[in-house]
């Protein structure tokens, strides 16, 4: 148990001048995360164990109990069901993990804090928040009146994966040798191309490994909520959402606006999730920007072009033809990933979009694996 007295010293004296909506970023940071240890320290006026002085601060200036789990590099989610009902996903596996809030409103105050540190509030009118914080995780808070206080975190990941090669590796998981020659060539040559899959299931982790296969001499722009992708290229410009408390802020459709106007080589979007992002993709495409490389939720590959048809429809801009039309036009190959109940992650299905509509090239198993005709008449 930690000493309330030293936390309400040291919380007196060393927190009380930091802005409470950048208390997690700045734990974040692991220079200033040092710095605060030793002025917890000093602040203590009493010997501390290492371990005493990690829950002081934890509590704080990072997430209470659970700064442990998100510390653990194995750790790749963090669940929080009650205060004495929480899991973490570590290595694949889903677990319950051996820390506990002291009640419901230790939660609750956690829950506010994440949510202050991305310029929102949690109201009775808006019990719930998802919050991308600075380091790219991304976290899901619910209050009362809705449930909870729960918690849902996703660790930022920034694992790098090569196509090829030993295990860890797209090939060693299963992807065939002569996809990933495919994969790398359609990269190459320009295709683009979308990636689809659950939430987890590695779409940002494959779109890494698909970009190392840019040449070094294209400009890319990268479009994201939060900078995650982390790219194997020389010439890249992040370009970051900006939330706004009470306000609609910068989105990914503002941003991929901007981009037209930064002589692209290439356009990466991290994700497209509503109606005016996806209708903002299609524009980039439709205007000569090949290439390009994003991540979309759905189940199978035919699905993501339903998924990305629907968002386009919801829209509200284009008819159901001049939809068709412009998936078609747009979008090249499609790429499918799936997270197996071990928590391994593979490469399920590649497609491409031909003019009879969505055709398979190559499924997971497969030993042949097919040629998509527009790629074969650029090549030609």
């Amino acid at each position: 148990m930690i000493d309330q007295a030293i936390v309400a010293r040291v919380r007196a004296e060393v927190a009380s001048g930091i802005d409470p909506a950048s208390l997690l970023a700045v734990y974040a940071e692991p220079a200033r995360r040092a710095l605060l240890r030793e002025r917890v320290r000093a602040a203590a006026r009493a010997p501390l164990a290492e371990a005493e002085l990690d829950a002081v601060c934890a509590e704080l200036f990072g997430f209470g109990p659970l700064q442990r789990l998100l510390d653990d590099p194995l750790v790749t989610d963090v669940l929080v069901n009650g205060p004495r009902d929480v899991f973490c996903e570590r290595s694949g596996r889903l677990e319950r993990a051996d820390v506990a809030f002291r009640g419901p409103e230790e939660v609750a105050e956690l829950a506010h804090r994440i949510a202050g540190s991305v310029g929102r509030e949690l109201t009775l009118e808006r019990p719930f928040v998802d919050a991308r914080m600075r380091d790219g995780s991304r976290a899901n808070a619910v209050i009362a009146p809705i449930g909870g206080p729960s918690l849902s975190i996703r660790k930022f990941n920034r694992l790098s994966i090569p196509l090829r090669g030993a295990a860890p590796s797209w090939v060693a998981s299963g992807l065939h040798d002569d996809a990933a020659s495919l994969l790398e060539t359609c990269v190459r040559e320009r295709a683009s191309i979308l990636v689809s899959g659950a939430t987890g299931s590695g779409k940002s982790t494959l779109l890494r490994s698909l970009a190392s296969a840019i040449p070094d001499d294209e400009r890319l722009v990268v479009i994201e909520d939060t900078n995650e992708l982390v790219l194997p290229h020389s010439h890249v410009v992040h370009l970051e959402c900006v939330p706004v408390r009470d306000a609609p802020g910068i989105g990914i459709a503002d941003l991929v606006a901007n981009a037209l106007r930064m002589r692209p080589d290439r356009i990466l979007v991290g994700e497209v999730r509503t109606p005016r992002e996806a209708s903002a993709l299609i524009e980039a495409l439709s205007t000569g920007h090949e290439g390009s490389l994003t991540t979309i939720h759905a189940g199978s590959a035919a699905g993501a072009i339903d998924r990305l048809a629907l968002l386009l429809a919801r829209a509200g801009e284009l008819g159901e033809a001049a939809i068709a039309r412009h998936v078609a036009q747009g979008i090249d190959i499609l790429v499918h990933v799936v997270r197996d109940r071990m928590g391994g992650r593979s490469v399920r299905e590649i497609a491409a979009i031909e003019e009879g509509g969505v055709t398979t090239l190559w499924r997971l198993g497969d030993v042949a694996v097919r040629m998509p005709v527009r790629l074969r008449q650029r090549l030609a």
